[in-house]
This record gives structure tokens, C-alpha cells and sequence, in this order.
């Protein structure tokens, strides 16, 4: 399942496991289930991110992104379109 994340210092719905930086998440599917069994590849990409990080780099991209990785622009995947997040 696709999930767009756009970070949110306001509500966030996940929270880097290692920053603590708030996520909004928007789903490509609304089953609850399905987004519970998504929930911890979601904190292992936001874990992830902080790896092999040069000193002066963000962990996080600036702008949302999609997880799994999508070669498109953000706002046009599945999970921004049916998730509404546009």
C-alpha cells in the first residue's frame, strides 16, 4: 500500500521513531487494517532515512513523499489522489 508523508509540525498522525518530526499521512487505501499492518514499514523508512546521513543533511525530505518510493511527483500518486491530500 502507498502512503504519502507530509511533514507536520501541527497534527501529526506518525512521529519519526528517531527525531520525533510529526508526519501527516495520507492512505492510498481506507481499510484500518490494512493501514495497521502498513504502520511499521512506515517507522522503518522514517528510521532509515537517518542513516548514512552527511553532517549538514536533513534526516527528512522538506516536502511530502510516498512510501514505498514513487519515481513521480508526490501530488500525483495514488495514495495523494485517493487519500485527498490535494
Amino acid at each position: 500500500m502507498q502512503v504519502l508523508c507530509t511533514p507536520s509540525d501541527a497534527t501529526a498522525d506518525v512521529q519519526c521513531p528517531v527525531c520525533h518530526q510529526g508526519f501527516r499521512l495520507f492512505w492510498e487505501r481506507r481499510d484500518l487494517a490494512d493501514q495497521q499492518a502498513t504502520l511499521p514499514k512506515i517507522l522503518n523508512e522514517l528510521r532509515e532515512q537517518h542513516e548514512d546521513l552527511a553532517a549538514d543533511a536533513a534526516p527528512h525530505p522538506a516536502a511530502p513523499f510516498n512510501i514505498p518510493s514513487w519515481a513521480g511527483q508526490p501530488q500525483f500518486s495514488g495514495a495523494a489522489l485517493l487519500g485527498g491530500a490535494y
